[in-house]
Formats: C-alpha cells, structure tokens, sequence
C-alpha cells in the first residue's frame, strides 16, 4: 500500500512541476516579446529625436 501511496505522490508533483514549468516559459517569452517590443519602440523614438535635432540644426545655420 505505501509503493502505490509513493507513486501516486510522485506523479501528483511531476503534474505540478510540468504544469509550472510550461506557466514559466510562457511568461518568460511573452516577457521577452514585450521588451522587444519596447526596444523597437524607443529606437523610433530616437530616430524621431534625431530627425527634429538634424531639422533644428538647419534652421540655424
């Protein structure tokens, strides 16, 4: 009775590691996708930047 007892807690916590396990990966690329995201983002907003300094430099010349 305690072996079956054993093997029944055992796959119980392989269910629970599995099921965390996938949860983390998950967050981990969808955290990934948004700093991606992000990163584009302030790289246009730099070139924007950039763009207007290049503007206002010409005008001042």
């Amino acid at each position: 009775m305690k072996r079956q007892h054993n093997t029944m807690i055992i796959g119980l916590l392989g269910s629970i590691l599995l099921g965390l396990s996938t949860y983390v990966l998950m967050t981990i690329v969808e955290l990934q996708v948004h700093i991606g995201m992000l990163t584009e983002e302030i790289m246009s907003i730099d070139k924007q930047i950039g763009r207007i300094y290049n503007h206002m430099d010409r005008l001042t010349k």
